[in-house]
């Protein structure tokens, strides 16, 4: 068995779903800040970090606009980057830190037992205001396994049977910037220049300065200081929306080669 996740574009279309999915992703990040601000107080304390089982007891009933299985999947996802941080540490790389940054939205994660598919819809525990309409063109491979709700866009995780492949070659790969991709497999070579990508990285880095030296003008948390950090936001994203798309051509144009 393998994992493949399909991403789409959405955005609630209705005032009553706004505040549904704003008040779960606030409601994740206080979850989410909780566990940072007594993760901090325990470690200064030299107690013993709770179990999994212990947290999800523990935030039982706190969290009402989160499904009990979302709370286990952020209590999970925390408890694993502590583990994960206390390994580096006990390597020697002492400069690894523990989550401390506090969140004011944090992506809502659902797991199959939440989250359904039906008619072309997706519908996660939020009554009414919990169907998602799947884009057209967009066909989920497998079996619904977990779905991240995040803020423009959706991520759904499907459970594939892994397809049985016979070996055809070996191609050497090399990876770069001016030149994106260069492929060769001993006999045939293809070089796929990494103009596009390089430009398109300026032009992101040019637009993030000119927003950024603006809203070094204006105080935080201000309306024009919102409205520049949302063109930001949307920038940034095209860019990123951008190079996917580059990357994607170029590795389909070496497989088609």
């Amino acid at each position: 068995m393998s994992y493949r996740t399909i991403e789409f574009s959405w955005l609630p279309d209705a005032q009553r779903a706004w505040q549904t999915f704003t008040a779960s992703r606030r409601e994740a990040a206080r979850l989410w800040n909780d566990l940072v601000i007594r993760h901090a107080r325990i470690r200064r304390l030299h107690w013993q970090w709770p179990s999994v089982y212990r947290w999800s007891a523990w935030a039982k009933g706190r969290y009402p606009h989160l499904h009990s299985q979302s709370i286990q999947q952020i209590i999970a996802e925390f408890c694993e980057a502590v583990n994960a941080i206390t390994q580096l540490r006990k390597k020697g790389h002492a400069e690894a830190r523990y989550p401390w940054r506090l969140h004011r939205y944090r992506d809502v994660i659902y797991t199959n037992q939440g989250a359904r598919l039906r008619d072309g819809y997706l519908i996660l525990p939020h009554g009414q205001s919990g169907r998602l309409r799947i884009p057209d063109g967009i066909t989920l491979p497998g079996r619904l396994m977990e779905v991240r709700l995040c803020y423009g866009r959706v991520l759904v995780v499907c459970e594939i049977l892994d397809e049985v492949r016979f070996p055809t070659g070996t191609i050497g790969v090399d990876l770069g910037v001016n030149t994106l991709i260069a492929a060769t497999n001993s006999e045939r070579a293809i070089v796929i220049s990494g103009r596009e990508a390089k430009a398109t990285v300026q032009w992101r880095n040019k637009k993030l300065a000119g927003i950024q030296a603006a809203q070094a003008k204006k105080q935080k948390g201000s309306k024009r200081w919102l409205k520049l950090q949302r063109r930001k936001h949307k920038m940034l994203d095209k860019a990123k929306r951008r190079i996917k798309d580059i990357c994607h051509k170029a590795t389909r144009q070496v497989a088609d080669t």
